[in-house]
């Protein structure tokens, strides 16, 4: 019952867009080659086992959908829990990003998150340069993005080394992350040995992200991880990828 309410905790946190305080305003968006959206297929599905704690209890999974056509973009996030944790309490939190591809990368347009309870949108009008979510607007930049789309653009951007400051709409509100290269490592997911580039970003009560990505595949995320603030480990760990580049 543990691993199931961590799982519902987890979905409450990232819901709640518990992210780092705004920052100052940092450099422009970087402004990406045309030969960027390559790195990402058109078309992709990634599945991840959704693991609890330092021994890796699974208690659920997640499948990673996404289509472009190098004009527009859609992409959704599904996390379930399964086996005896479904049995017991199933539950099922949506995320999705739809939007344009830009010189910038993804440029969301709409962003769903269908939580355990209630739902959260955000709304980017890149004419006006606002975006909506729970009944106020906000000023927003180039390179902007949602609690999905952030992923993409990671891999879009290819970062290496050093840091960047990425302005987040959660649906509840928009915030910067400060996202950190911490170097390479090799990691050991289902799918077995991968060499990637670890990223990190923390939030201000002690919260925290961290994206192992595998330049082998194309840049995708193999593990994401979670911990909150009270020390609970959450890992997503790839276990199955299919890929296409053609429309």
């Amino acid at each position: 019952m543990k691993a199931i309410a961590c799982l519902l905790q987890l979905a409450a946190w990232i819901g709640c867009g518990l992210v780092p305080p705004a920052l100052a305003a940092g450099a422009p968006a970087p402004t990406l080659q045309a030969s960027a959206m390559q790195a990402l297929p058109r078309q992709g599905k990634v599945s991840y086992a959704l693991a609890h704690g330092a021994d890796g209890f699974v208690v659920g999974q997640v499948l990673h959908t996404w289509e472009h056509d190098g004009r527009n973009y859609r992409m959704q996030s599904v996390t379930e829990t399964t086996g005896i944790a479904a049995l017991l309490k199933p539950a099922r939190v949506v995320q999705s990003s739809q939007g344009e591809v830009s010189a910038a990368g993804l440029r969301p347009k709409e962003f769903r998150h269908e939580r355990v309870k209630g739902l959260d949108t955000a709304s980017f009008d890149w004419t006006r340069r606002v975006v909506s979510y729970a009944g106020q607007e906000d000023k927003i930049v180039a390179g902007t993005q949602d609690m999905l789309s952030m992923y993409y653009q990671l891999v879009l951007l290819g970062l290496k080394s050093g840091a960047l400051e990425m302005p987040i709409a959660t649906g509840r509100k928009l915030e910067s992350y400060r996202v950190e290269v911490l170097g390479e490592e090799v990691v050991t997911v289902p799918i077995g040995k991968r060499r990637t580039v670890r990223l990190k970003t923390r939030g201000s009560g002690g919260d925290s992200i961290e994206v192992w990505i595998a330049p082998e595949l194309r840049g995708l995320p193999v593990k994401i991880r979670f911990t909150d603030r009270k020390g609970e480990i959450f890992d997503q760990n790839m276990q199955e990828i299919a890929v296409q580049d053609k429309p």
